[in-house]
């Protein structure tokens, strides 16, 4: 067995497993992220991958703001936007036909992107009732 010596405020830069796991789906499919997110949401969803890129990018555990970040992509690619009132018209959802080629391959993105979330504990089944 491994043994560490304990150092007081150690605990705070350990990133657990599910956000590591969460890091890595994002690391892998960003591109792909980026591309959906501007097909679905303009300017806004690019500005909104730019902000979790960088978000990442920083050390130590993910921030509450990168949570969110992450939360409204997730809104983006499951279309939540879609009959929002508040959303603005200039970066509205594109339309895209159903039996686009691209369509399957948005659905994966967001339900590997969920998987993710769910497994770094960001997103809870409650939470899904209520947005």
């Amino acid at each position: 067995m491994f043994h560490t010596k304990f150092i007081p405020g150690a605990e705070d830069r350990v990133i657990p497993t599910g956000e590591l796991a969460l890091r890595a789906y994002f690391s892998g499919h960003d591109e792909a992220l980026g591309h959906a997110a501007v097909l679905l949401a303009g300017r806004r969803g690019a500005r909104l991958v730019n902000a979790i890129r960088d978000g990442l990018d920083q050390r130590g555990r993910m921030t509450c703001r990168v949570q969110r970040l992450l939360i409204e992509l997730r809104r983006i690619l499951f279309l939540d936007h879609a009959d929002d009132d508040d959303w603005d018209d200039s970066s509205s959802i594109a339309m895209v036909e159903p039996d686009d080629p691209i369509v399957p391959e948005i659905c994966l993105l967001a339900d590997g992107l969920d998987e993710a979330l769910h497994a770094a504990g960001i997103v809870r089944a409650a939470d899904e009732r209520a947005a």
